[in-house]
């Protein structure tokens, strides 16, 4: 009989195996117990003596285990001590899909429950798709508010939240820097893979007139204060870190900057409303009278102070 072993114990010379059709799929038709739990198995001449026949591969690994006389713990249906939660279907689960849950209403006969369960059991397609839609079912069940993002602040949260909501490449958010005169830039960095983020601070004194894309920060003199892959471990941990020692307090007056065609947004006017102070200061113009007058006022003024000063001391 062609068959793949599943597994085998060597104490026992008990295999768990499966008979196959042309190598590729178990044989539900004309063999209606695929799985076999073979005593006595001879791997040179793949003969055994004794078998036990299985259609739910389940029960056939829990007659394996017990053939092997493995000792196993009560653990309310689990295999190890980290798990919280397993989930078993049975052939009664099959008998009301094939009822309720198909486009049309199958009937639940021993040879459509077999025939279904060859479907799902093929090449694990019922557990890997469990496994891969669970995610999402876990990702939609938990509520990430209710949990400890491991940041000090409510402006690092939301920093936090930004930069795993920020788009690749079209996105850009801006805040000033708490000390004033800067800026900050959330963005994407040049010839970056998907998935990177980068923080910038730009001082106000480098903010131009002309447009301003994401890959000119840099060459204006902005300095990048961080950039990390920001869905691998250690960024996720150095967007967390950067949130908790960063002067980001100013997070809350951010905005948000994209292009709806989706090219490189201009980033300029954020900026030059983001710094404001020291473009002031760099950018106000020169009245060479009026500097003159002013230093006079204050010469006269010093004057003044130090001679009442000095009557008082007398």
């Amino acid at each position: 009989m062609e068959h793949i072993v599943l597994e085998y114990d060597k104490d026992t010379r008990t295999a768990l195996v499966v008979a196959m059709s042309g190598g590729r799929e178990p044989v539900l038709s004309g063999h209606a117990s695929p799985y076999i739990v073979a005593d006595g198995y001879d791997f040179e001449s793949r003969t055994w003596g004794a078998g036990h026949y299985f259609t739910d591969i389940a029960q056939a690994k829990i007659d394996y285990e017990r053939s092997c006389r493995h000792a196993y713990p009560f653990a309310e249906g689990k295999l190890r001590d980290d798990e919280f939660c397993t989930i078993r279907w049975c052939r009664e689960d099959i008998a009301e899909a094939l009822s309720e849950y198909l486009t049309y209403p199958i009937p639940a006969t021993e040879k459509n429950i077999d025939a279904a369960i060859g479907q799902l059991m093929f090449r694990d397609g019922l557990r890997d798709r469990s496994t891969e839609d669970g995610w999402e079912t876990i990702g939609a069940i938990i509520d990430e508010d209710e949990l400890d993002f491991g940041i000090s602040s409510a402006q690092g949260v939301d920093f936090y939240k930004e930069a795993f909501d920020l788009s690749v490449r079209t996105d850009a958010v801006i805040w000033p820097s708490s000390e004033g005169g800067a800026a900050f830039v959330m963005a994407c960095p040049p010839d970056s893979e998907d998935g990177d983020l980068a923080v910038y601070k730009i001082d106000g004194g480098l903010i131009g007139d002309d447009e301003i894309t994401v890959d000119d920060i840099e060459r204006l003199g902005g300095t990048r204060m961080l950039c990390v892959y920001k869905h691998g471990l250690d960024g996720i941990e150095g967007i967390r870190a950067f949130a908790n020692r960063m002067a980001i307090h100013r997070f809350r007056e951010r905005i948000t900057v994209r292009d709806p065609f989706g090219d490189l947004p201009d980033l300029a006017p954020a900026l030059r409303n983001a710094a404001v102070p020291a473009r002031a200061a760099v950018q106000q113009p020169r009245d060479p009278q009026g500097i003159a007058a002013a230093a006079l006022t204050a010469a006269e003024g010093g004057g003044k102070a130090v001679a009442e000063h000095g009557g008082n001391k007398h």
